[in-house]
């Protein structure tokens, strides 16, 4: 019996150094890397039908944004030893379409490993990795401030709005100019305030556009939405 014992001791002790150098290799083949090394957009080498393309979007404060190509989440990111990485993510839609499940795999982020132009996430939950390469495509990835012209379409009395950079705007609904105020919220859409307009009766015109509440940036069209969250139009950039 004591023969067994000493055996059972000794076995678990060989599995135990074991599980220490399987963990150590493990942490040793991870390289180091620097937040520099994140910042920017990144992407899937795939193309789907959302509307969008999925993007990973680092920022030097500490802020990342990603999309699964209908549904944007934000949060923070903050790098550790060899790769490690702790996020926080905030809420997300749940809309379905046909996309990549990114914003999850950052929210379930552990370790990251740059090198070059790809980036490979490894997570807790299945896929463990996510692998990504270095975006330089202007549609893919947070759109920015909305400054310039945006229109229905090219024609001369299509409604269109267009932003200017002190957070004011102006346009016409097909009929009455418009004017108010546009801020960019913290989930990057757009928030209208102090809409006004003229008041011409105009027979045979949709004046959706004056009802404008917020809007949404993705791949170069804005999608305008109503008080009750509901899609009015869509206008994209001159």
């Amino acid at each position: 019996m004591a023969i067994r014992v000493r055996t059972l001791i000794a076995v678990a002790s060989s599995i135990g150094i074991l599980a220490l150098v399987g963990c150590a290799a493990s942490g040793d083949a991870r390289a180091s890397v620097d937040g520099s090394q994140l910042i920017g957009v990144w992407g899937v080498d795939q193309t789907f039908t959302g509307p969008e393309q999925p993007y990973i979007s680092f920022t030097d404060n500490g802020n990342w944004t990603s999309s699964d190509g209908c549904n944007t989440v934000a949060g923070t990111w903050e790098l550790g030893e060899l790769g490690a990485i702790t996020t926080t993510a905030g809420p997300s839609t749940l809309i379905a379409c046909d996309g990549a499940p990114l914003p999850q795999a950052m929210a379930d982020a552990l370790f990251v490993q740059v090198d070059g132009n790809y980036l490979t996430i490894t997570g807790s939950q299945e896929p463990a990795t996510t692998d990504l390469i270095r975006s330089t495509d202007p549609l893919v990835g947070p759109q920015g401030p909305p400054t310039g012209v945006w229109a229905e379409s090219a024609g001369d009395n299509a409604p269109y709005l267009e932003f200017a950079a002190d957070g004011s705007f102006s346009g016409k609904d097909g009929c009455n100019n418009i004017f108010g105020s546009w801020s960019v919220a913290g989930d990057g859409s757009i928030k209208f305030s102090g809409v006004g307009s003229t008041l011409m009766a105009c027979m045979g015109v949709d004046q959706w556009l004056s009802m404008a509440a917020t809007a949404n940036v993705k791949a170069g069209v804005m999608t305008i939405f109503g008080a009750e969250g509901l899609v009015l139009g869509q206008l994209t950039q001159l």
